[in-house]
């Protein structure tokens, strides 16, 4: 596929035009799953501060432990993570490994053991919580992206990287280096959301008359048999729907 292709973006002022079965998506444009994400960022980067100033806090006790300590450590805390995950998945294959892979990478092994002891469940479920709202608006987008281009854009995850910087500067004055450690978050976020809305993606049709589907949606009750059964069509005439027989 050209590279030209990949960099073009979505229209954000565009209807939907994929569906996955049944499911249509819970916004009418793009633009407004993006202003929900302009809310989750900012929280969901203090809450990273927050997890990042409790670890800071006890970096200067000293474990003399054996190393195998660390990794057992290391292990329960994917376990939980993958756990705590699961638990909020907002329907993408894969979340809750891109969710250990984030958070592991926060508290490496070398670093599980001061985690442990400084760890606020009340914050680590929060940082888990607002990546899954994260992870749900780029499942969302999904249903507005014409082909894998517009879902891979990488101009645009090159500015939401930039933005996250951009935001944890304001942190920089209470945590060092705290905007390179965002940044460092993101370049694995970013890209990482994008391949699970690829798979998503894969897993929609293309929508002929959004206009029209949304409203057999509103007024019928469309049921999956009549879907499966490949007999309806939205640019039918929305007074008549199929029924399962």
């Amino acid at each position: 596929m050209s590279e030209a292709l990949f960099n073009q973006e979505p229209n954000p002022h565009a209807p939907f035009c994929r569906r996955l079965g049944v499911e249509l998506p819970e916004y009418r444009f793009l633009d407004e799953i993006r202003g929900e994400m302009d809310i989750v960022e900012p929280q969901l980067i203090d809450a990273i501060a927050e997890q990042k100033a409790g670890l800071d806090s006890i970096l200067s006790h000293k474990n003399d432990l054996h190393q195998n300590t660390f990794v057992d450590q290391y292990e329960i805390n994917a376990a939980r993570i993958v756990e705590q995950a699961a638990a909020i998945n907002p329907g993408l294959a894969g979340f809750e490994e891109l969710v250990a892979s984030l958070y592991l990478y926060m508290v490496p092994t070398s670093l599980s053991i001061n985690y442990d002891i400084s760890r606020d469940p009340a914050v680590e479920m929060r940082v888990i919580s607002l990546i899954g709202e994260r992870c749900r608006l780029v499942r969302q987008a999904a249903f507005f992206k014409q082909d894998l281009g517009e879902s891979s854009a990488p101009a645009r995850q090159a500015r939401n990287i930039a933005n996250a910087r951009n935001i944890a500067s304001q942190y920089t004055n209470k945590i060092p280096d705290f905007e390179n450690h965002i940044e460092d978050i993101y370049s694995k976020l970013v890209p990482g959301s994008v391949e699970l809305q690829h798979a998503f993606w894969e897993q929609t049709i293309r929508v002929r008359n959004p206009d029209n589907a949304r409203r057999l949606d509103k007024l019928f009750k469309i049921t999956p048999e009549i879907w499966n059964m490949g007999e309806f069509d939205d640019t039918a005439d929305p007074r008549v729907v199929p029924q399962a027989h």
